[in-house]
């Protein structure tokens, strides 16, 4: 067994841990404390941008006055005839058809519009505003004017790029390795790729020098199944009974596979869209009774989702990735590598909750919101791998990665800490 680089950490996630369980309170308020406090935070940005000339101002100041010149920081809502929605859901009451289902529901003539605390205006701008490639929930500032027609003309738009980051200072050769979609309902198709991982990982393959730099495994997500599961209408309770049996076989694998893993490497495990844990964002870490085996070992640890973590001076930000596939539903964005990069650019981990993405409710606060730029931005269970360095204003260094299911690609990333080089390993096994 190699000896592991040792490496500090923190956990950052508490501010995704819920402490009340209140769900009758209205949106609304979480929408107030997003566009307050970004509204704080993008302030010094457009004046450092576009100076003191021109004034920052509320929609209501302008009293339908034209061409004046001014800044608007508000939140984008942005029109969609196709976008779910529950009054069409029972539109058959009323003896309409039912519009089919659809996996993207983003159309050219979608409408944007600028709302701050008390009005609303509609946006235009052509290609400043690129209105395809944005989503409901952006909080923005806006430079232009007002025409006669009621229009904001927008000349530049400026987002929060997920404030400032802290200097990179990392041991040398400091390694994660992430991975997501381990899907252990289908695992009998790939568990020789599961036995090669955790030789790799405990250092078997003559990679002991490499197996010493790893230094923690996060796990994004859909370790149970990677999709929805089948609800075939039935009289019968067997079926279910036996759905409710392969997942808890499912978990017990789960937990040998950790166990294992974390006796060689720290173990964080995330919760998935279709893993047994609350639906909502942030989903909640799974209890320890669900991996027996795995919580007896102080180097596992079930997480949040969204995850933050600092290792070193590394500042680590992941999801399981439903804030992506909601954003690539909405939106006409080419990849989920665009879409993660577009979150980053925006400096909120999921805009479209609670819209369209379910979240939780929260009243004093929106943790979405990435007040500190992270060195690591990562999203589980994509189509395929991608990964870019994503350099922003200030010369801030993000390494993007998208991890595709395991189930499906029986592969893992690795990123050195030190230099965010990302690489993708994988351990397919061919069967004849």
């Amino acid at each position: 067994m190699a000896n592991r680089l040792s490496c500090a950490y923190e956990n950052l996630s508490s501010s995704y841990l819920l402490t009340t369980t209140d769900y009758q309170k209205q949106f609304c308020h979480l929408y107030t404390h997003r566009l307050a406090e970004m509204t704080r935070l993008l302030t010094p940005l457009a004046l450092k941008e576009w100076g003191t000339q021109v004034p920052i101002m509320k929609l209501c100041e302008l009293r339908g006055e034209q061409n004046v010149q001014c800044i608007i920081i508000g939140t984008i809502y942005k029109h969609q005839a196709h976008k779910p929605s529950i009054l069409r859901d029972i539109s058959e009451e009323n003896q309409l058809a039912p519009q089919p289902q659809r996996q993207n529901y983003s159309e050219p003539e979608d409408k944007l519009i600028l709302e701050d605390e008390l009005q609303r205006v509609r946006l235009q701008g052509g290609e400043f505003l690129e209105s395809h490639k944005l989503a409901t929930g952006i909080v923005c500032a806006v430079k232009g004017d007002t025409d006669s027609e009621g229009f904001f003309n927008v000349e530049k738009i400026l987002f929060l790029e997920s404030g400032p980051q802290k200097p990179l200072t990392v041991k040398l050769n400091s390694k994660l390795i992430l991975i997501s979609g381990l899907d252990q309902l289908q695992s009998h198709n790939f568990v020789d790729a599961l036995n090669m991982f955790q030789y790799w990982l405990s250092g078997c393959f003559d990679n002991k020098s490499e197996a010493q730099s790893q230094v923690r495994l996060i796990v994004a997500g859909n370790s149970v199944r990677s999709s929805a599961m089948a609800h075939v209408p039935t009289l019968q309770v067997a079926r279910h009974q036996a759905n409710a049996n392969d997942t808890v076989q499912a978990i017990s694998q789960l937990d040998s596979w950790f166990a294992s893993w974390a006796k060689a490497i720290h173990v964080d495990v995330m919760p998935g869209a279709y893993d047994p844990a609350n639906f909502m964002l942030p989903q909640q870490p799974f209890h320890k009774c669900m991996f027996p085996l795995a919580a007896q070992l102080s180097s596992f640890q079930s997480v949040t989702n969204p995850y933050i973590c600092r290792l070193d001076s590394a500042l680590v930000v992941g999801t399981a990735g439903q804030n992506i596939a909601d954003l690539l539903r909405s939106t006409a964005l080419d990849s989920s590598l665009e879409a993660l990069r577009c979150t980053l650019k925006w400096g909120h981990v999921a805009p479209t909750a609670p819209d369209t993405l379910a979240c939780y409710p929260y009243i004093s606060s929106d943790p979405f919101i990435m007040k500190e730029c992270p060195h690591v931005y990562f999203a589980g269970n994509c189509e395929k791998f991608e990964t870019d360095l994503h350099v922003g204003s200030g010369g801030k260094r993000t390494r993007l990665v998208c991890l595709p299911s395991f189930s499906k690609t029986q592969s893992v990333a690795v990123i050195d800490l030190a230099t965010l080089d990302c690489r993708q390993i994988k351990f397919s096994v061919e069967t004849e």
